[in-house]
């Protein structure tokens, strides 16, 4: 799939490609997903994870006992910005970012980071690319292989260009690293999304559920992939 992000249960589902008899196309499908169990917490505590802590609180839990639980990343639900000052300095700390016009396009643009540099380059439409804007000077264009913490300056700089500024309209950073530190802004998140792998075939989709940036409610839903 061409497609850089979808939402955390998307991603995190197993993909199965079968060849099609009557062309060289290849087709993907998902296969089906049974439904386990289910469950909404109220009291108590999941993996440590308990009722009533503060995002803070939870979230150095939850970097204690991820490779314990095997906890893939983190989706921080409505972690949306209009300004790029709001991002100088916690870029880092996510594994990419999203950014469009106020009014979502199919040129918007989706960056992936591994390694402390940008891994991929998508647009919304599905185009891979290898830097972004095309055509620019190297100081306002983002490079597959860039490291992260220059990612801020060049958009400083691509927001002077009225040809590219439209892009940086709307900011998404949902994708949190799990090993980098706690960013604060987390705590005006309503919900958390993470999903731990019990064996191959078999995971839990938990939700975290705050108010006030403390821990309210935790949903599970555990899968068996057929």
């Amino acid at each position: 799939m061409k497609k850089l992000y979808t939402f955390l249960l998307a991603a995190v589902l197993f993909t199965a490609c079968k060849k099609a008899d009557t062309d060289d196309r290849i087709i993907v499908e998902p296969p089906y997903q049974k439904l386990i169990s289910r469950d909404t917490l109220t009291s108590g505590q999941l993996f440590g994870l308990t009722i009533g802590q503060t995002s803070a609180d939870l979230y150095a839990k939850l970097q204690q006992v991820q490779v314990a639980e095997k906890i893939g990343g983190l989706t921080i639900v409505n972690n949306i910005y209009t300004s790029i000052d709001s991002l100088k300095t916690r870029l880092p700390l996510y594994t990419g970012i999203f950014m469009d016009e106020a009014n979502g396009t199919s040129t918007g643009v989706q960056l992936s980071f591994e390694n402390n540099k940008v891994k991929t380059i998508f647009l919304n439409n599905g185009t891979a690319l290898t830097r972004w804007p095309v055509n620019f000077a190297q100081n306002t264009t983002i490079t597959v292989g860039d490291p992260v913490d220059d990612i801020y300056q060049k958009l400083v700089n691509i927001k002077k260009n009225p040809a590219s500024a439209k892009k940086l309209e709307r900011l998404s950073i949902f994708f949190k690293d799990n090993n980098k530190p706690y960013d604060p802004q987390m705590s005006a998140s309503p919900q958390w999304y993470f999903v731990s792998t019990i064996s191959a075939k078999r995971y839990v989709y938990v939700t975290l559920n705050f108010t006030a940036g403390k821990l309210v409610s935790i949903y599970t839903a555990e899968f068996e992939s057929q």
